[in-house]
């Protein structure tokens, strides 16, 4: 392996990550919009694999499976995110983010930093074990772990899609409104989406495993499960669930929070 090219190839995949959120910041700006970072998530870290297949002259099969993989997931989850957001405005997490200064550049500054640099940053580094594969995997094979990461690749994609698709089918359902979903996935997992979006970067992260090096990511989708748990996913959703709809306490007493399982009551 040519450190030179790890060392060129990591830096040229930061700066090219840089200069994308900076474009959507500048973009979000222009059409006073702060999460179009949300439908453009998927995008860029598809943008972002593709670039670095190519800065490598990627040919090896981990490689090009690594990359079948996440074009598979971007597509479906930008499909799915635009579908859901396209038309409604500005999320409200990010309008309520308007009030903390004043209007303006005091928010421009404060978005740069506090949503678009951070999402750079997760960006990058949830994607750190691919590109590791991708410059140092050009002799590996299918192997165990790649098989191991498939599978659990694939139980994530049916989680999060056969959930998104069973969410937004009670959410087009006017007479369920305020009340809690708790059939299909739902019964088993109050997140069956995030559940199948940790599994799907984690059997990514299994796959690159096949490549010399690529554990040094860990440090990727480790990151992106305290994430998704603590911050942006559950424990948050879960709180606002709770204030919002008078079934979903119990609802979070019965049902595991992540990991599949039986209700309790059961």
């Amino acid at each position: 392996m040519s450190w030179t090219l790890f060392a060129h190839t990591l830096a040229l995949t930061a700066g090219l990550t840089l200069a994308l959120v900076l474009a959507l910041w500048l973009l979000s700006i222009a059409l006073r919009d702060v999460s179009i970072i949300d439908m453009a998530f998927s995008g860029l870290i598809a943008g972002l694999l593709l670039a670095t297949y190519w800065l490598t002259d990627s040919g090896g099969t981990i490689a090009g499976l690594i990359m079948v993989l996440v074009l598979i997931w971007a597509v479906r989850m930008s499909v799915y995110l635009v579908h859901r957001n396209w038309g409604h405005g500005e999320d409200p997490r990010y309008t309520r983010l308007r009030s903390w200064v004043k209007p303006g550049w005091p928010f421009y500054w404060l978005s740069l930093r506090q949503v678009f640099l951070l999402q750079g940053v997760v960006i990058w580094l949830l994607t750190l074990p691919q590109q590791i594969a991708m410059v140092t995997g050009a002799a590996a094979d299918i192997g165990a772990l790649a098989i191991v990461g498939t599978a659990l690749w694939c139980l994530g994609f049916y989680f999060e899609s056969v959930g998104d698709y069973q969410l937004s089918h009670f959410k087009a359902d006017p007479s369920r409104r305020g009340q809690v979903l708790n059939t299909g996935l739902w019964r088993y997992t109050r997140h069956p989406n995030y559940f199948g979006e940790l599994c799907q970067w984690w059997g990514l992260f299994f796959i690159a495993l096949e490549a010399p090096w690529a554990w040094c990511g860990i440090i990727g989708p480790a990151l992106y499960s305290w994430l998704v748990i603590n911050v942006t996913g559950q424990a948050t959703l879960d709180k606002k669930l709770s204030r919002e709809k008078p079934g979903y306490a119990e609802y979070v007493r019965s049902t595991s929070g992540l990991i599949p399982r039986r209700p309790r009551s059961e």
